[in-house]
């Protein structure tokens, strides 16, 4: 499925074909979120390793083969699909009762590990928490972060006025948004 030439010739142009990484990409990098997903690498934090309430809900991790701007934009459509299913379900299941926990019991540090999937990907946060209860370290990680070298690949070899098109159909954060 894919947009049609009736619609925008120049949009067709631009999005079916276009901007694509084959297999693994040139960089190195394993290929995360939107142009993974885009490009059949079907990987959900949600999922793998999973955490609740993910793991009693259902839900698909759409996944395309093309890794084209068109792919990468119907990847975005079929997310939006599924996350509007999995609020319902959410809602339908939701206890009664606090939805606020204590993070840290007074006088004792703790540190922590947590992936989660967000917008852009999944996100990985380390965080060691002092007796006081402040944030003695923290170390977060963007899904953007592997997504700035797998659009540069992408964009190799194009015109410059492809890029913003390209651009935003990664998507990728320029300050570090998702943490």
């Amino acid at each position: 499925m894919g947009w049609s030439p009736g619609g925008s010739a120049q949009l067709w142009r631009l999005s079916v074909g276009a901007h694509g990484l084959s297999g693994t990409g040139n960089v190195g990098h394993r290929r995360p979120a939107v142009d993974g997903r885009a490009g059949g690498r079907a990987f959900d934090a949600r999922r793998q390793p999973g955490y609740p309430p993910y793991d009693q809900l259902e839900f698909e991790v759409p996944a395309r083969a093309e890794s084209d701007v068109n792919a990468r934009v119907w990847l975005r459509i079929r997310e939006v699909e599924q996350s509007l299913a999995l609020v319902e379900q959410m809602l339908e299941r939701l206890p009664a009762g606090s939805v606020r926990g204590e993070l840290n019991h007074p006088g004792q540090s703790g540190e922590g590990l947590a992936l989660v999937e967000g917008f852009r990907g999944d996100i990985l946060i380390w965080l060691r928490l002092a007796a006081d209860g402040t944030v003695a370290r923290c170390h977060p990680r963007d899904p953007s972060w592997f997504q700035w070298p797998l659009l540069e690949a992408a964009i190799e070899g194009n015109i410059v006025a492809d890029f913003p098109l390209c651009n935003k159909s990664f998507n990728c954060s320029y300050s570090g948004h998702d943490l």
